[in-house]
């Protein structure tokens, strides 16, 4: 059985294309690849010669399907009062008829210059529309002369038939480092897409611009001395931020603030966060494996981790939260609970494909629940005896488990400890509440209702 929770379930409807790259010498010329037909074409005749992309003589134009330029165009640029060294690498395809337009279909560059190699493609599904005309270029500031990580820029410009339809693009860089960045565009538009990699701690400064005025869902796919995934859905007309990745830790950090939700996988770890409404800066630290500390400085902002990408079993959301919250928690026979942070955070906290579920809407500044479910056990709240507000904790194994639902609860130091034969509880410390309280645990298969 796995979890579902429609509202919070990732979108992946936005999938990636699957770009088939060929590893060989370095040298120039068009791969393209249609319907799983292959070849392998040397740039000069590709550029004098329209291609035959599927051994077709009755498609295209006299049997030739697309044309094609491509070149590269190093130039000199000021960044930042110093002059610095730039190659963009252009590809234009043009698409000749009808009859390969709904193919699975992919084409790409290789250049080199000295010891550098780029390449750049796109890609699209089959049944998707492939643009009339596409317009990649792909733009690398190496920064040879400085102790500075390259810049990426790519730029993207199709020309569809009727609506836009998905399309993906993909750049690589292999010289001052190897970099491959990969854009999937749900559907394809205009835009100009920054990537700054700082590739020693695992940062990433990007801005993104899109020059149409309908909205798309963005897919962006990073492979170099750290790996991630960012969709974006309803890209704005232009955004900038820096992101950060290591083990269990991230880090998101922008000047403005968007309307828009972000799925965020780090391939490092396996752990998935999904941010609706992107606030200026936010803070992860830890992950589904017992302790989570996050900072977020808006309250629009609502964040979901996820165990994984796919058919999650396990699933953390918090909203409503303007400073930093700590939650620890281990699930078990005997386990335990603790919240530490701001007020008014609203939290669930489901594990085991649902068996476990938690949700708590945090008056208190701090709330402990610990538990021991042998025969001879105990349950223990604090809340230092300040109000917690809405908080339920559901969970049951076939032998063991704890079922807890409150209106207004505060307590102190509280404690209740028992035997089970003969059936005995004895109760510690204080404890207040308003409203309904349901305090049950079940040992060794049957349930006993204490409050």
């Amino acid at each position: 059985q796995v979890y579902e929770k429609n509202e919070n379930n990732l979108n992946f409807e936005n999938s990636s294309y699957n770009f088939k790259i060929i590893e060989g010498d370095f040298k120039a010329y068009i791969y393209t690849r249609c319907n799983g037909i292959e070849k392998e074409i040397p740039l000069l005749n590709a550029l004098f010669n329209p291609i035959d992309v599927d051994n077709n003589v009755s498609t295209g134009e006299n049997g030739k399907d697309i044309k094609i330029s491509a070149f590269i165009f190093p130039y000199i640029q000021q960044v930042n009062d110093n002059w610095v060294f730039a190659i963009s690498l252009v590809f234009k395809i043009i698409r000749l008829g009808e009859e390969i337009k709904d193919s699975d279909f992919e084409a790409y560059v290789e250049l080199s210059i000295q010891d550098q190699i780029f390449k750049a493609g796109i890609g699209s599904m089959k049944g998707e529309d492939l643009p009339k005309e596409e317009r990649l270029v792909f733009t690398v500031v190496p920064y040879l002369f400085y102790d500075k990580e390259p810049e990426y820029y790519i730029s993207l410009e199709p020309v569809f038939d009727e609506k836009p339809s998905n399309i993906s693009i993909f750049g690589e860089y292999v010289g001052k480092g190897h970099q491959y960045i990969q854009i999937d565009f749900n559907p394809g538009i205009s835009s100009m897409i920054k990537f700054v990699p700082n590739t020693k701690l695992g940062k990433a400064g990007i801005s993104i611009e899109r020059f149409a005025s309908q909205e798309t869902t963005i897919k962006m796919t990073y492979k170099g001395k750290f790996n991630a995934d960012l969709i974006i859905e309803k890209l704005p007309f232009s955004m900038a931020f820096n992101i950060s990745f290591s083990n269990k830790h991230f880090e998101y950090n922008s000047n403005d603030e968007f309307n828009v939700s972000m799925i965020v996988e780090n391939m490092e770890s396996s752990i998935a966060a999904k941010i609706i409404y992107l606030s200026r800066h936010i803070v992860l630290d830890g992950g589904l494996d017992g302790y989570i500390n996050i900072f977020i400085n808006n309250r629009k902002t609502k964040l979901i981790l996820y165990d994984r990408i796919q058919k999650s079993s396990a699933f953390f959301e918090i909203s409503n939260l303007t400073g930093n919250i700590t939650l620890q928690w281990k699930i078990g026979l005997q386990g335990y609970i603790k919240i530490n942070g701001a007020k008014n955070a609203k939290m669930e906290l489901n594990a085991f494909n649902g068996i476990f579920d938690l949700k708590s809407l945090q008056k208190a500044e701090y709330f402990s629940f610990e538990w021991n479910l042998s025969f001879n056990g105990y349950i223990a709240i604090d809340t230092n005896w300040e109000w917690l507000n809405k908080f339920s904790m559901n969970f049951s194994f076939p032998n063991y488990g704890i079922f807890m639902g409150a209106d207004f609860i505060r307590a102190e130091d509280y404690k209740i400890e028992w035997q089970t034969i003969p059936p005995l509880f004895e109760k510690n410390g204080n404890i207040d509440f308003m409203g309904n309280l349901t305090l049950a645990v079940k040992l060794d298969g049957i349930w006993y209702y204490i409050l």
